[in-house]
């Protein structure tokens, strides 16, 4: 049989594309495509250096490497054709921080920062995520999956008075919220039991926020009232990625690993990292076992947040591809099939002072398509439906449903022994917490983006 991309070849190998060659192309230049993003951008909110004649050579590379490369696996003896079924019951939830996050960028000077965090911290105390806990634990009771992949699990320290003005020589510790304790409080309130299986401490950032409201002169954190020489307090933002293990469930060899290249914006208070990451753990589920993987993607916002969005799409799969199990990959990939194969994307010049170089490079749903995983929704049973998951308003409490786009994904990757057949059959798949019947005691949406849940006979070695 003649090789080519998704194909077996002579010899027992397997030709899937990986795009691995433009993972390592891409990491060559980790802090150019980190420190890139909205650097470049005009005023108009166009970039700079678009001329493609300014490419360099390796751009191109990537480009053919993404298209024309494939990597061959020679598979250890005939296929395995030893495989069981097993029903599996899965989950994946954005828990949402509360807020625009990036707001922070909104400032035009250094003194306007404050400002904007306090207008952030006054937006997570209107979303108050104890009441949301109670509305996502609901949908958890829906779904009773086996394993739930959490994104934005957030822990929440306050200063009262701040030091961040000042260098901030002393972090803040006084813990204000810690979201994943809220649901695991609620879960159990609702006689679910779930355990922590893997986490990952991603972004943990510190800024200075006005304590006192500027519309009305309250304090915006309860009992703190800082001089008005030094009217600051500080908020401490530690994002994390959880797993969540039902109790009668078995797993192993839990793991969660920052990406190699992640966001770094640059804002009047100096650049801010974005770091995000994934977590990893081995599941059985009546004796059958396989890989389950959750993740939280950069947002593509730019070219240059694109081109890291890639880069931690292509380091995933190649985690990935050191395994032979079973994969069950969840997470909020910040992207869809609606994004088409290729966006554009950009890094900075070689040299100080050069324009960006803009190049296409896959979006992450072609990435995984590309390299053998099956989007779950697409296998589903029973009528059409669109099944977005993004986003409802800041605030949520827009009276309906806002979600446009599909970028909450369940992924299934066969085995390497993998023989004729489909992975995964008998799906049942659909959206949770996006309807009005789901909202919190409190009138609120449960998250910004919908829960998808997912009942699946999965293959997999004996």
């Amino acid at each position: 049989m003649k090789d080519r991309c998704g194909t077996r070849g002579p010899s027992g190998t397997v030709c899937n594309c990986p795009l691995r060659m433009g993972f390592y192309i891409i990491r060559s230049s980790a802090r150019q495509i980190g420190r890139a993003v909205y650097s470049h951008e005009k005023e108009d909110g166009s970039f700079g250096g678009d001329d493609m004649n300014n490419k360099k050579p390796w751009y191109l590379t990537l480009v053919l490497t993404c298209c024309t490369v494939c990597a061959s696996t020679t598979l250890a003896g005939p296929p395995d054709r030893s495989l069981v079924s097993g029903r599996v019951n899965v989950m994946t939830q954005n828990l949402y921080v509360g807020a625009d996050l990036f707001k922070i960028l909104e400032a035009q000077v250094p003194e306007e920062i404050p400002l904007k965090v306090t207008e952030i911290f006054l937006d997570i105390q209107a979303t108050d995520f104890e009441d949301r806990a109670g509305a996502i634990a609901e949908l958890v009771a829906k779904q009773d999956p086996h394993l739930i992949g959490l994104q934005e699990v957030s822990n929440i320290f306050v200063q009262c008075p701040g030091d961040a003005v000042v260098g901030n020589p002393n972090p803040a510790e006084e813990l204000y919220a810690d979201y994943l304790t809220l649901l695991l409080d609620a879960l159990e309130a609702r006689g679910l039991d779930y355990s922590v299986g893997a986490e990952v401490t991603n972004a943990d950032v510190e800024v200075p926020a006005v304590a006192y409201d500027p519309s009305t002169g309250a304090p915006v954190l309860e009992g703190c009232t800082p001089p008005a020489a030094a009217p600051f307090i500080d908020v401490r933002l530690v994002d994390r990625d959880v797993i969540l293990v039902r109790s009668d469930v078995d797993y192993s060899s839990p793991l969660g690993m920052n990406f190699t290249i992640n966001l770094t914006v640059p804002t009047e208070a100096g650049p801010v990292e974005f770091t995000r990451g994934w977590t990893a753990l081995d599941a059985s589920v009546n004796g059958r076992t396989f890989t389950f993987f959750n993740t939280h993607l950069e947002v593509s916002g730019s070219p240059f947040a694109r081109a890291v969005q890639f880069a931690q799409a292509s380091e995933l799969i190649t985690v990935l591809g050191t395994l032979d199990t079973t994969i069950i990959a969840v997470g909020d990939f910040n992207s869809s099939a609606a994004d088409g194969a290729f966006v554009e994307c950009a890094t900075p010049g070689q040299n100080p002072g050069d324009p960006p170089v803009f190049f296409p490079c896959p979006t992450p749903y072609e990435v995984l398509s590309l390299n053998g995983y099956v989007d779950i929704w697409n296998q589903r049973g029973g009528p059409w439906d669109a099944g977005f998951t993004c986003c409802q308003d800041d605030l949520l409490d827009n009276e309906d449903s806002a979600h446009d786009e599909r970028i909450d994904l369940i992924w299934v990757r066969p085995a390497a022994g993998h023989y004729g057949g489909p992975v995964a059959r008998g799906v049942t798949a659909g959206t949770l917490g996006d309807r009005p019947e789901d909202k919190s005691a409190g009138g609120l949406w449960p998250s910004d983006h919908a829960g998808v849940g997912a009942r699946m006979t999965i293959r997999v070695p004996r």
